[in-house]
């Protein structure tokens, strides 16, 4: 596997997740997500998610509600 020390910070930073989450996918969600919007309201700024169907850049609010 070809690696670099930004890909090291990556993995061991998903690593941690993991084991906060207790191996629980949903709770790794959630707490990723929880973490994103304390660095939005840190730093002043929104993240902009693009939709699986390629329609992009539209924010959270607006993306399709699956079924």
């Amino acid at each position: 596997m070809i690696t670099n020390p930004v890909l090291e910070t990556k993995y061991k930073t998903q690593r941690q997740l993991d084991e906060e989450a207790k191996h629980d996918v949903t709770k790794y969600v959630e707490n990723s997500h929880k973490i994103t919007l304390e660095v939005e309201k840190y730093y002043g700024f929104e993240f902009k998610y693009g939709s699986p169907q390629g329609e992009g850049g539209e924010g959270r609010e607006d993306q399709p509600k699956s079924a």
